[in-house]
Parts: structure tokens; C-alpha cells; sequence
């Protein structure tokens, strides 16, 4: 059982982190190319899967 938290807590940590670099490379999209642009709607999509991910962790 503990080595299932620290598995668990682990991803969570991954998945914090990669919410951060999205989070960072979304807004570089956005400041390139615009809100609307594909590249940072892309990016936007993927930080939402992240954050679920997340979510679905914690719960």
C-alpha cells in the first residue's frame, strides 16, 4: 500500500509539472500567434487533459 502512494504521488508530481511547462508554452503560442490561433487552442486542449488528469488523481 505505501508504495502505491508514493507511485500516486509521483504522478501527481508529473502531471503538476507538466501542467506548469503547458501552462508556459500556451502562453508563448499566444503571445506568437494569437488566442485563436490552432497552435495555442492546441495547447489549450492539452493543459484541459492535464488538469483532468489531475482531478481524476486527487478524487
Amino acid at each position: 500500500m505505501k508504495y502505491e502512494r508514493k507511485l500516486g504521488e509521483y504522478n501527481r508530481e508529473t502531471i503538476v509539472l507538466s501542467i506548469v511547462q503547458k501552462r508556459s508554452e500556451m502562453l508563448q503560442q499566444a503571445q506568437k500567434n494569437g488566442l485563436g490561433a490552432k497552435e495555442t487552442v492546441n495547447c489549450s486542449q492539452e493543459l484541459d487533459e492535464l488538469m483532468n488528469q489531475l482531478v481524476l488523481l486527487d478524487n
